[in-house]
């Protein structure tokens, strides 16, 4: 009797864990976690986040960095507070996020948070942009001033 190969069962992803100071014990998978090539601005060797939703914090999005979880930002997608924000990307970032569809980038912008909602600030020069399916991120650094790092995200009435 002939033995044929037996191919193994997909292994499951490894369940890692954080603790973060408001969020609590963060349970993790491999897959989860995102690749910044570059780092980001100021930590450019810190290459490995994932981001982390709870209802509490909805529209906003912690992403944390898995080997130093007190190196966390709070992000949002800019739509929410200007909803014609069109940074221009290059077919170039495209690539590096090996992006095939640009409907599939997702984007976000680093939020300064102050006890006075009116003072929070979105950096618009410098968004966030994730390929959610291979798990590449890369911070954009806009050239131009169209943009400002200090973005109002909440108007006074």
């Amino acid at each position: 009797m002939e033995v044929s190969a037996v191919k193994p069962i997909a292994e499951a992803t490894k369940t890692m864990q954080i603790s973060h100071p408001k969020l609590g014990v963060i349970n993790y998978s491999e897959d989860e976690v995102i690749f910044f090539p570059q780092g980001l601005l100021g930590f450019e060797r810190k290459k490995y986040y994932i981001l982390v939703e709870r209802d509490a914090y909805k529209p906003f999005i912690w992403m944390l960095n898995i080997d130093e979880p007190c190196l966390n930002f709070l992000m949002i997608e800019p739509l929410y507070f200007m909803p014609d924000y069109q940074p221009n990307i290059s077919k170039r970032e495209l690539n590096e996020l090996q992006i095939d569809n640009p409907q599939s980038l997702r984007m976000y912008v680093i939020i300064t948070l102050d006890d006075d909602i009116h003072k929070s600030t979105g950096n618009l020069s410098a968004p966030i942009l994730l390929n959610p399916k291979k798990k590449i991120g890369k911070q954009l650094v806009l050239l131009d001033d169209k943009y400002s790092t200090k973005y109002p995200i909440h108007k006074s009435e």
